[in-house]
């Protein structure tokens, strides 16, 4: 069986999570915020963990990528044993956040959210 490296698995989910968007386009919808104000947008990003996990989770994105994080919260889900954590990180951070808690939790869910600019 061939083995996907934690890297290139990661970088796959997040290509299929936020495809990108030209820069010529995203002006359209923004005229005045210049080309540099485009690649600090925030994307957010839903990752749900046993109650168990929590505490690491949130060690490892501050670790990875904690001065990118913009929003963070933390929501129970089925009666608390599950528990789901919002973040809105910067879209450079995205790939490195998401290796991060790959590699420490490989039972982490992810689930998208909405986009932030």
């Amino acid at each position: 069986m061939k083995q996907v490296s934690w890297k290139a698995c990661s970088a796959l989910i997040n290509k299929c999570l936020f495809p990108r968007v030209l820069p010529a386009l995203s002006m359209t919808f923004n005229k005045r915020a210049p080309l540099s104000q485009h690649n600090l947008a925030e994307r957010m990003i839903h990752i749900t963990v046993d109650r168990a996990d929590v505490t690491r989770l949130r060690q490892v994105v501050m670790q990875s990528c904690g001065q990118c994080v913009g929003l963070m919260r933390l929501s129970p889900l089925d009666h608390a044993r599950r528990m789901r954590l919002c973040l809105c990180v910067q879209a450079s951070a995205m790939n490195t956040m998401m290796d991060a808690v790959m590699s420490a939790l490989p039972q982490a869910e992810f689930g998208l959210g909405t986009t932030r600019q």
